[in-house]
């Protein structure tokens, strides 16, 4: 069994997978009110999927970028529950869950790319481009850049994605991934599952949040990786 959790945005939510199963998922809309939502979320999550902690093998917990506030509550809520039940934990950066979740969408509208973006308050965003078809690689470092360097890269190969698309130019309305300006927990757990099965997890110790603070003037590819275009 995992859990996921997210917290680093408006929504505070939590998930339970049994295997690649979605058991039950549960989510309030309630900002600045996520330290008190949290544990009562996790515990009627458990109650109605008729699960107990001991069961939870790991918790996918999102890391960031987001909210400093949210990111610390559900990071301590998630260190917290694997010390008490002994479950490992699984870190998800937020850009790359919101790029692993529309993944389907590449073959629908056969592009390859999406930019994962997050509100980072005074009119930037975070921002991250991925590759989603035929293989999920990130091309690029995470970033802060304001809002109105987006649409620039946005063409016929590259859409954007993620509560963050919100902030973008109402021009760019045909190449923004519909149903995508929520971070839900199920989206951290389904790249919780994609990760735990490649090895990757943390302990309680070790555990480090994503926090992004610097502002850059463009968006670029890694050394060795084709451009964004």
């Amino acid at each position: 069994m995992l859990v996921a959790i997210e917290t680093t945005g408006d929504t505070c939510g939590v998930a339970l997978f049994d295997g690649n199963t979605l058991r039950g998922e549960l989510h309030v809309e309630m900002p600045r009110s996520h330290d008190r939502l949290l544990a009562h979320l996790f515990q009627q999550l458990l109650e109605a999927t008729e699960v107990t902690p001991r069961e939870i093998k790991s918790f996918a917990v999102s890391v960031g970028p987001g909210s400093y506030t949210g990111i610390r509550i559900g990071m301590s809520f998630a260190i917290g529950a694997s010390l008490a039940t002994g479950a490992a934990i699984i870190p998800v950066p937020t850009l790359d869950a919101i790029a692993f979740d529309v993944r389907y969408l590449g073959n629908v509208s056969h592009r390859s790319r999406v930019i994962s973006l997050i509100s980072a308050g005074r009119g930037g965003l975070y921002a991250g481009l991925y590759e989603i078809t035929p293989e999920f690689n990130r091309l690029t470092e995470t970033k802060t850049i304001p809002a109105s360097q987006i649409p620039p890269l946005l063409d016929e190969n590259v859409f954007a994605a993620g509560p963050g698309a919100s902030l973008i130019d109402a021009s760019c309305s045909d190449n923004i991934a519909v149903d995508s300006e929520r971070l839900t927990a199920a989206a951290i757990g389904r790249l919780g599952l994609y990760l735990s099965y490649r090895g990757v997890g943390s302990t309680a110790e070790d555990i480090r949040p994503l926090y992004i603070s610097d502002y850059t003037p463009v968006l670029t590819p890694k050394k060795g990786k084709k451009g964004g275009r």
